[in-house]
């Protein structure tokens, strides 16, 4: 049993946050828009009301650079300080927020466990069925184990309240015949009676892709995870509306199909990776998904508004196979006495999750005028194996349970609103026994036989009680500043530390170990912030500081296979600017920067730079420009930079700098699309991507390059 009640601590330091910029040649004429309710904060308050950096970016703005070729998690990581700049991938290694892992949730839901993942998921998600997506940045427990870094909560749309069928068409190019990728979507939706339908099919295929020397780039340049390149997804989606009196239900059942087809193995000693020579014999890269997400809701209760949740998933992945080499230095051999690498070791992931969340909000207005009192339970199970090919387990297969109860009090006070809150929770563990195969590590002197060992399971606990508080001073009706303690926790990839169970001499056969002596703590981040939001006719502005620091950090180093928990500090800042200089012309600022430090040796201090794959650059900036002509049609550009990042112990990585432009133009009853990406064929490393690795021989970032010039039309029509 580990039971721990942390209390917040660490300095507070100053921040930024967002918006986007009203423009009216008459402040007479400006239209004040209700402030939207931010899903992700659970307590349903508005963007102003949160001690903390919160961004909320609309359908339409994602929509407008969705439809213009990019994709979500390039569009997410260009507009979203402090989240790392995509990896140009379907995975999301080393693209963290502020420096830790975020939490994905559709509609307040994960699409999978926190215990094993290869993280896939904004890339299985359609784009067209997005309403906004809501991050909040900072550690929290609001939705349970996972959010140290914060929350990526997608909110997708419902059926409105007239008939409506959506469809778009695009195609790209990276200007070779073989890198063509196009997309279809189609949606309608309805109103029968008092019940709402919307229907969702997407097709999305892409070709072979470049760099901007014009040589391929690998398809699987991240071992295993694969590339965002010669592959077809399949995704839909049905979602019904009811409403009868006070009670409303919203279902949506929705799943995918994505393949990925890989030709040729990847070599990974030349610089960048490159395609190599050798035919690809694995098996193809898949992800499959089926989910539903089921909510009621009843605001005239008199306990106050409730809200009931019940969502599942059930997805299975396969990674690509990956040859031994400097990339993957441990694998699988035939038997103990062949060492050569078992054809049949390639990983396949299954993952199902069931949950159910409570949420209540009672009104104080008795005790103080709009106040109120969010509290619930949230239950969640997951189960969850990694086999190979043949079946073998490469994981202790595990089940995890978890019940949690949390209470959130908000109280205005004149012009401060006050929040606090406390969160407490219990994971029931059960792992099994299994036996971690024969595995092989090269050395300076040739392949090393690794024995299989068994590892004992049993039953495992995990308790948790975290906390926020926090305050925000509205000083003007245009001017708030903010600050705020929260604690966020979460249960390591419980997965990697049975796959990589070693005994204390590994070279010795027969051996046992148990869970008990592998299982990692649960980690408990606190985080401090402070910092402002200004609100005004043509300019809005935000920025903050943070200080986050945690005694069970977790960092995995690809040199020597290993993942070790340590004390560690991630510290940083960010500030975002949107002023309308005319009705029609737009000028855009984000930037943010974060560094952090981690205990190597165990004597208590901090006295090594955060690796790479944690901070892959100290410092991003995306300058934005745009004008909407007077006949609706729009031409807009960023210039995305990326700061090289050089910091002992690490391997130094090279700065980017990537120019985009995209817009639309009315066409017909519909709109063209177009988007230039990389407009300049820069050639450059892609700084995340190259992160992920280092070369065991040479001590070397294994580098990965981004991806050059890509060409975007397409067309969408709404009837």
């Amino acid at each position: 049993m580990k039971t721990r009640f942390h209390l917040l601590n660490g300095a507070a330091a100053a921040a930024l946050i967002t918006g986007s910029a009203l423009a009216q040649d008459d402040a007479s004429d400006l239209v004040q828009l209700e402030e939207i309710v931010v899903n992700a904060s659970r307590t349903g308050a508005v963007e102003s009301a949160i001690p903390g950096s919160v961004q909320v970016i609309q359908g339409a703005e994602l929509s407008e650079r969705l439809l213009s070729g990019e994709s979500l998690e390039r569009v997410l990581s260009d507009l979203v300080p402090g989240f790392a700049p995509s990896n140009g991938t379907i995975g999301e290694a080393s693209q963290t927020l502020r420096g830790r892992s975020p939490q994905i949730l559709i509609n307040g839901a994960p699409r999978i466990s926190e215990l094993r993942g290869f993280g896939r998921e904004l890339a299985m998600i359609n784009p067209d069925s997005i309403d906004r997506i809501e991050v909040l940045k900072t550690s929290t427990a609001r939705f349970g184990n996972g959010a140290t870094g914060g929350i990526i909560n997608i909110v997708t749309k419902t059926p409105g309240d007239a008939e409506r069928t959506d469809l778009s068409f695009g195609l790209s190019t990276g200007m070779e015949s073989d890198s063509i990728g196009s997309e279809l979507t189609f949606s309608h939706e309805r109103r029968v009676g008092d019940l709402g339908l919307r229907l969702e099919l997407s097709r999305r295929s892409m070709g072979d892709l470049y760099d901007g020397n014009g040589n391929r780039i690998p398809s699987d340049p991240l071992v295993g995870q694969g590339n965002a390149d010669n592959y077809t997804n399949f995704t839909g989606a049905l979602v019904l509306d009811w409403s009868a009196g006070s009670n409303t239900f919203l279902a949506r059942l929705s799943g995918y199909s994505f393949e990925q087809d890989i030709d040729k193995f990847t070599d990974y000693t030349t610089n960048p990776v490159s395609v190599g020579s050798d035919a690809y014999t694995g098996a193809s890269v898949k992800d499959s998904g089926r989910n539903f997400d089921l909510t009621w809701s009843n605001d005239a209760l008199g306990i106050g508004a409730t809200e009931l949740n019940l969502y599942g998933s059930d997805i299975d992945r396969r990674a690509a196979f990956v040859p031994a080499g400097v990339a993957n230095p441990l694998y699988y051999p035939i038997s103990p006495i062949n060492l050569a690498q078992d054809p049949n070791a390639q990983s396949e992931l299954s993952t199902k999750s069931l949950g159910a969340r409570l949420t209540i909000r009672t009104p104080l207005d008795s005790w103080q005028s709009g106040a109120q009192l969010t509290w619930g339970m949230d239950f969640g199970r997951d189960d969850v194996t990694q086999r190979d090919l043949a079946g073998r387990d490469l994981i202790a297969p595990m089940t995890q349970t978890s019940l949690a109860g949390f209470a959130q009090l908000d109280v205005p006070i004149g012009n401060v609103d006050l929040s606090a809150g406390v969160r407490a929770e219990k994971f029931q563990l059960t792992v099994s026994d299994f036996t971690r195969p024969d595995a092989v590590q090269l050395t300076a002197r040739g392949p090393l036989l690794l024995p299989a060992v068994d590892v004992t399971g049993g039953d495992f606990d995990y308790d948790a009680v975290v906390g926020n508080i926090g305050a925000v001073w509205h000083v003007t009706p245009s001017f708030d500043l903010f600050a705020g303690l929260s604690q966020g926790f979460s249960v390591p990839d419980v997965g990697s530390f049975t796959r990589r169970a070693m005994p204390p001499n590994p070279l010795a056969p027969g051996q046992t170990v148990s869970f008990a002596s592998l299982q990692p703590e649960a980690q408990i981040v606190n985080t401090a912030e402070i910092g402002l939001r200004y609100f005004g006719d043509r300019l809005q502005a935000s920025a903050s500081m943070f200080v986050s620091s945690s005694d069970e950090g977790t960092v995995f180093d690809s040199a020597t296979n290993t993942v070790t928990q340590q004390k560690e500090r991630v510290w940083g800042g960010e500030a975002i600017f949107s002023y309308a200089a005319t009705d029609a012309l737009k000028f855009g600022a984000l930037l943010g920067w974060q560094e952090g430090n981690y205990d190597t040796d165990g004597d208590g201090s901090r006295e090594s730079w955060l690796p790479n794959n944690r901070i892959p650059t100290p410092f991003t900036a995306t300058l934005t420009a745009g004008y909407e002509f007077a006949n609706t049609a729009s031409l807009n550009g960023e210039l995305v930079y990326a700061a090289g990042r050089d910091k002992a112990g690490n391997p130094v990585l090279e700065e980017m700098i990537t120019v985009n432009i995209y817009g639309s133009y009315p066409l017909g009853r519909g709109r063209l699309q177009y988007g230039i990406s990389n407009l300049f064929d820069r050639q450059q490393d892609n700084i995340t991507a190259s992160s992920v690795r280092v070369n065991p021989l040479n001590g070397d970032a294994i580098r990965v390059a981004d991806e050059g010039r890509r060409i975007y039309a397409g067309y969408s029509l709404s009837f």
